[in-house]
């Protein structure tokens, strides 16, 4: 049989009715406010008179009820039963005295019944208290725990009062049950702001771990910022002893150059290539001695001027024998070919390569000396094209800016000249 057979059958838990009437008036009290206690009646259909306070009445009238074993004390166990079987675990199964140790509030007692009410502990407590003599319990034993739960509880009543006249008097008009709901509701803030706490107390840790490797970064940028200063230094160095900007200012040039010969050499290879193929179309002609003899001589003074191309008396445009020409800038390289070719046209021939560095006074002295200044444009400077063109306005000299440092473009120069363009 189980406990709800009321005949010293059961596995040996006390039942309600067989505790004291003060244990089961405490655990009635703690554990039925009178929204419940409503509730309960009803469920019993018990009904009472309104002589006292109703809740009064009911606490008292349920209380008397469990004194004895009926029905509604049965349904009233199952109730309380119910409500206390989530505390099983923490209290169901411990020593009583353990229990009474811990509403007593003695030193070392067990900490396990901190989340236990204290309804379930004198449930707990007084149900097992092993009391029962059918079963081989000592009642003596029993009267022990539950006399120590009542003076434990007793006291503990008294220092609810007082406190509860002290909420009064300090905060007239507030109910305990508010207060204790403003506890509760402090506490669950506090423990938000606890576990917010800590994670910016964690926030704060990791702040502070990148701070540090900012600085070791910041360190290390500025180790690579001076060693990077250094080198610029020593590259700068470098730059001045190689002419500083004069120096990209001439391998500008020297590309530019290196360009025209490049496109020049294809050109001369072309024109190679047909002379080559005049050469062998002539060589197929039967000739007499005589014409033989002649063939060959103005075969040869024909390309001779084809290869030269630059005489000046043959087109019709001749200069001043003593009109003295200057070339300023174009390729270094082609200078006896521009001699040749002003030479042609029976003029002396000053060059300059067009360089400013240390060489304006010297461009200056040219152009005061020469009769008329050809300047290319493509393979110069712009500080020396600037220095000729103020040079020759303040002189009062025929200036050419050509657009190409080639011999044709020279050529066509010298003609313009000749021809009064």
């Amino acid at each position: 049989m189980g406990e709800g057979d009321g005949n010293g059958n059961g596995n040996g838990k006390r039942r309600i009715w067989e505790f004291q009437s003060f244990t089961i008036c405490r655990i009635m009290g703690l554990s039925f406010d009178e929204k419940e206690l409503r509730r309960i009646f009803k469920e019993l259909k018990l009904s009472h008179d309104n002589q006292f306070s109703a809740a009064f009445e009911m606490h008292q009238q349920l209380a008397q009820i469990c004194r004895t074993q009926n029905q509604h004390a049965k349904r009233v166990e199952k109730i309380l039963k119910k409500q206390f079987v989530s505390y099983k675990k923490e209290a169901g199964i411990s020593d009583p005295q353990k229990i009474c140790d811990f509403i007593e509030g003695k030193k070392g007692a067990e900490n396990t019944f901190e989340d236990v009410p204290l309804s379930a502990l004198i449930w707990f407590a007084a149900r097992n208290g092993n009391g029962r003599q059918n079963n081989g319990g000592d009642e003596n034993k029993s009267k022990e725990i539950e006399t120590r739960i009542f003076t434990a509880v007793h006291l503990k009543e008294h220092q609810a009062l007082r406190f509860y006249d002290e909420l009064y008097h300090k905060l007239p008009g507030v109910k305990a049950e508010d207060v204790v709901e403003e506890l509760r509701t402090a506490l669950k803030s506090n423990e938000k702001l606890l576990r917010n706490y800590k994670r910016l107390e964690q926030k704060r840790e990791e702040l502070i771990s990148e701070r540090e490797a900012i600085k070791n970064d910041k360190v290390r940028l500025v180790h690579d910022l001076e060693e990077q200063r250094r080198l610029n230094g020593r590259l700068r160095r470098k730059v001045e002893e190689a002419g500083g900007e004069v120096a990209f200012e001439h391998i500008e040039s020297m590309k530019k150059e290196l360009e025209f010969l490049r496109g020049e050499l294809k050109r001369l290879n072309k024109e190679n290539a047909e002379l080559i193929k005049v050469s062998a179309s002539a060589s197929n002609f039967n000739f007499s001695g005589k014409e033989a003899m002649k063939m060959p001589a103005a075969r040869e003074d024909k390309l001779a001027a084809s290869a030269c191309n630059c005489s000046g008396i043959k087109m019709g445009y001749q200069l001043k024998k003593d009109t003295r020409v200057a070339y300023i800038g174009g390729v270094e390289s082609l200078e006896p070919s521009y001699k040749e070719m002003v030479q042609s046209f029976g003029c002396p021939f000053c060059y300059h390569c067009g360089h400013c560095e240390g060489g304006k006074k010297v461009i200056e002295s040219l152009v005061e000396k020469s009769d008329v200044i050809f300047c290319p444009i493509d393979i110069n400077s712009h500080n020396a094209c600037l220095l000729v063109k103020k040079a020759c306005k303040l002189r009062n000299k025929p200036c050419y800016f050509l657009r190409s440092s080639g011999l044709s473009a020279l050529k066509k120069g010298l003609v313009n000249f000749a021809a009064g363009i």
